[in-house]
């Protein structure tokens, strides 16, 4: 088969993102234990209208496509606590959720089951892993997400994406993520370096979608992120991404420790970050290979 400029400018993105994104696999956020961590606290510092706010702008952009969501098959790749696939649920679509976090599945049961919510199916698993023969998911799916989720990093974990839907997919991911100043000065003081988080970036995506022939409609939003975690829920989560690139000791746990007690009132540590995601949406019967 002859290898076309369009087939080698994908190959040689994927080959750059596998690059890219190799320093984190199986480390800090990509660590199942990572999330079961943060299970019972995630989403917690969300309000109701900034969750409400963001849930707007993600049915607006899957609307746009025409999609009737009404019976709708829908497959949401690492569907932590269920920010989508429980509204998605109540407006009648047959939703399938995968994750590999067991504690998040948990929450999203519980939720579901408080709401009085049915899902399609739940599947425990890693989604770089899934055989989408064996689980029926090869074509199966009006509709696609993977928002905001680490089990997308990959392009192998993409491209499984891409091949679980026969209509509308919609992923969203970082396009820049400042952190609370705590981990700056951490990270200086620990390494001697500025802290990079290693990212599922937006752009990584986009521009494989891009090479492959699709043009996806794009929406980026940028809103100031508040938190009040616990002092160890802030250490595990500083521990966490840090140890995406880096080995922690005990000895560094502890001062990372004592820097978020210092600077913690009343048990709580308050952190303020500035965030800018991309989303966007495409046909995957819509595209024109150049």
């Amino acid at each position: 088969m002859t290898d076309t400029s369009h087939d080698k400018n994908s190959r040689y993105w994927e080959e750059f993102w596998h690059k890219a994104t190799l320093p984190a696999k199986d480390r800090g956020p990509m660590q199942v234990g990572f999330w079961d961590n943060k299970a019972e606290s995630f989403g917690r510092n969300m309000t109701d209208g900034r969750r409400e706010k963001k849930l707007k702008t993600v049915l607006d952009l899957i609307n746009s496509t025409g999609l009737d969501l009404a019976g709708a098959e829908v497959l949401d790749i690492g569907a932590g606590t269920g920010a989508l696939a429980i509204p998605l649920a109540k407006m009648g679509a047959r939703v399938t959720v995968v994750d590999f976090s067991a504690e998040m599945l948990k929450r999203l049961n519980q939720r579901a089951e408080d709401e009085n919510v049915i899902l399609t199916r739940t599947v425990l698993a890693s989604w770089d892993k899934i055989d989408l023969d064996a689980e029926g998911f090869c074509k199966k799916f009006d509709l696609v997400i993977a928002s905001m989720t680490p089990a997308v990093q990959t392009p192998d974990a993409f491209n499984l994406m891409l091949e679980a839907s026969r209509g509308i997919c919609f992923y969203s991911g970082w396009v820049d993520r400042k952190r609370d100043p705590a981990f700056n000065e951490l990270y200086r003081t620990l390494f001697n370096q500025e802290f990079r988080e290693g990212s599922h970036g937006f752009y990584l995506p986009f521009m494989d979608l891009y090479l492959k022939g699709y043009r996806p409609t794009v929406t980026l939003r940028q809103e100031v992120q508040h938190g009040d975690e616990t002092v160890d829920e802030m250490v595990n989560s500083i521990v966490g991404f840090f140890s995406a690139t880096k080995d922690i000791d005990t000895a560094m746990r502890n001062q990372i420790h004592e820097f978020i007690l210092t600077r913690s009132k009343d048990g709580k540590y308050y952190s303020e970050s500035v965030a800018t995601t991309g989303m966007m949406v495409w046909d995957m019967r819509d595209h024109s290979p150049s």
